[in-house]
């Protein structure tokens, strides 16, 4: 048993919603805005109130994490370089975790054990980055991979939609093209977001993952830039 409260910083910045959440324990302080040029301009502040209204000093925390994509390049290296900037100036863990995992953790108290969830994100360009999971408690950081993260045309998706449940803003523009094997319940209007990705990293300290800083790197599964 720990001796004081789990305390873990979350940044999210990989899509057009840009979060901050404080962990401890089981409470998520949280803020978020939909505001894709808004990132920069953001961040800093949201981190400010959420370790506010948490009551959580820097000093405290346990680890970081940020969303490593895949993503807006822009607002990946924004959500990055805070992430990397304090966990080296604190010399805190840091982990880095899927934005399509993070789209996955939050519909965690809706699925059931084995039903596969497919995140996908609008990568513009008439492309979408996906991939599909499954919860399981004994995978690092309680998501297994059944599609790994990849990017491709819309179509070719839908050869895996089929039993699958859909969530991310990849299904609010290509939910008809996704679904042209098999009707598929989706989640819409749905973002990334920091707090979901606190639950990933509290679960990874739990599986006695280290977050060592150089290995949470960015996520670029695409080389053209998308903003």
């Amino acid at each position: 048993m720990r001796a004081k409260p789990l305390r873990i910083l979350a940044v999210d910045t990989a899509t057009e919603s840009c979060s901050a959440a404080c962990l401890v324990e089981a409470e998520a302080h949280q803020r978020s805005a939909l505001d894709p040029q808004g990132h920069s301009r953001l961040l800093l502040g949201m981190i400010e109130e959420v370790l506010n209204q948490a009551g959580v000093l820097r000093d405290d925390l346990d680890a970081i994490v940020y969303d490593a994509g895949p993503g807006s390049f822009t607002g990946i290296r924004i959500g990055a370089g805070v992430a990397q900037g304090l966990a080296l100036a604190l010399k805190k863990p840091l982990f880095a975790v899927s934005s399509l995992m993070t789209l996955a953790e939050a519909m965690v108290a809706e699925v059931r054990p084995k039903d596969r969830i497919l995140a996908a994100i609008d990568a513009r360009m008439e492309q979408v980055y996906w991939g599909c999971l499954e919860r399981d408690e004994a995978a690092l950081g309680g998501w297994r991979w059944h599609e790994p993260p990849r990017v491709s045309d819309p179509d070719a998706v839908s050869t895996f939609a089929t039993g699958c449940i859909g969530t991310g803003s990849g299904w609010d523009r290509y939910s008809t093209i996704f679904q042209k094997n098999d009707e598929i319940v989706w989640r819409s209007g749905e973002f990334p977001h920091a707090s979901s990705g606190a639950h990933i990293a509290r679960r990874l300290l739990d599986q006695g993952a280290s977050g060592e800083w150089h290995e949470a790197a960015p996520a670029y599964i695409r080389n053209d830039v998308t903003g």
